[in-house]
């Protein structure tokens, strides 16, 4: 059985300029979010886009004040969330959408599962659900066979962790004590299912990792500083050469499975409840002005200056050009 992680956290043994950058992360991921939503109402991105409002304390705290550049990260379905986090930047995001130069992908777009950054371990993804935790056992690998401290943080969703591929990876990654922090990020339902008609476990996702024996955990997602001193214990197992850790971070969209799913499959009193009550950045800041640590016009601070930041990116990925023909043929092989 998954243990409950819970932990008193100190919140004066993080710095302010820290917990301002946890702050700050999760105000660029929402309001990302919400100008790409509005850039597709405007008709200039198409596609199907899988919204991560409501699951941002989840990806800040996992990566700010844990890993490094060289870390490797797999992203999961609502993965601009945990690429924001790892600091690729906005203007390269917002390019992938539209389709322009400036994109991680230099035009060939697609969106959300495949951009990558390499240069800060963001190593892209494909477009089958559950494709990630194959080749999170390679990069895992890599690294114990060149024998340094890179960690590799393979995220995925419940529905996600229905598919075969994640008992495999599991396997593995158990037998050769590989240096990978896998994290579900159960928000419940995958696309209308809720996680208690696609699992056979019952209790927790997480018991899965039991049969391969990997340490196993729950926390509360939305709660930021718990999510990140749990992760960074992770990370720093993986780095002593002690293997894999399972993640289950309880979490719950504020959105649906995508723009223009009517999200009818979810009580509206439930939704009401995760919104007013489990809001991973309204929680944040009202325990940090609670505590005397920040203000509310720092933060209304720097609301305004990652407001401009995003314009700003957006500016710039709309006034680059659509690729040349040509470049669909650049990086092929045969």
């Amino acid at each position: 059985m998954a243990q409950i992680y819970k932990k008193d956290i100190d919140v004066s043994s993080y710095s302010k300029e820290t917990l301002h950058d946890f702050y700050r992360t999760m105000i660029k991921i929402r309001k990302f979010d919400e100008h790409l939503i509005r850039l597709m109402q405007e008709g200039k991105v198409s596609g199907f886009y899988h919204s991560g409002i409501g699951s941002e304390g989840l990806s800040a705290g996992s990566i700010r004040n844990v890993l490094r550049d060289e870390d490797y990260i797999f992203y999961n379905h609502r993965g601009c969330n945990q690429k924001i986090a790892k600091g690729v930047p906005l203007s390269k995001l917002y390019g992938d959408f539209l389709g322009t130069i400036e994109g991680t992908t230099r035009g060939l777009g697609a969106g959300i599962v495949h951009s990558a950054d390499v240069s800060r371990g963001v190593l892209g993804q494909a477009g089958t659900i559950g494709s990630q935790f194959n080749i999170a056992v390679g990069t895992a690998y890599s690294a114990k066979m060149q024998g340094n401290d890179r960690v590799t943080l393979c995220y995925f969703g419940d529905g996600a962790a229905s598919r075969e591929p994640l008992h495999g990876s599991l396997n593995w990654a158990g037998i050769y004590k590989l240096p990978i922090v896998y994290i579900c990020e159960n928000n419940e339902y995958a696309i209308s299912c809720h996680h208690t008609e696609t699992h056979s476990v019952k209790e927790h996702i997480a018991d899965w990792a039991d049969g391969y024996g990997i340490p196993n955990f729950v926390v509360d997602g939305n709660d930021t500083l718990l999510v990140n001193e749990i992760v960074r214990e992770a990370v720093e197992r993986a780095k002593r050469g002690e293997g894999p850790t399972f993640i289950e971070a309880k979490t719950f969209r504020h959105r649906g499975h995508y723009e223009g799913d009517p999200y009818d499959y979810v009580a509206p009193e439930v939704l009401k409840d995760w919104k007013e009550n489990k809001d991973p950045i309204k929680n944040f800041t009202k325990q940090l002005i609670e505590q005397g640590i920040s203000s509310e016009a720092e933060f209304v601070d720097i609301d305004h200056s990652v407001e401009a930041e995003i314009l700003e990116a957006i500016e710039v990925a709309e006034n680059a050009p659509i690729p040349d023909p040509k470049r669909i043929y650049e990086g092929l092989f045969s």
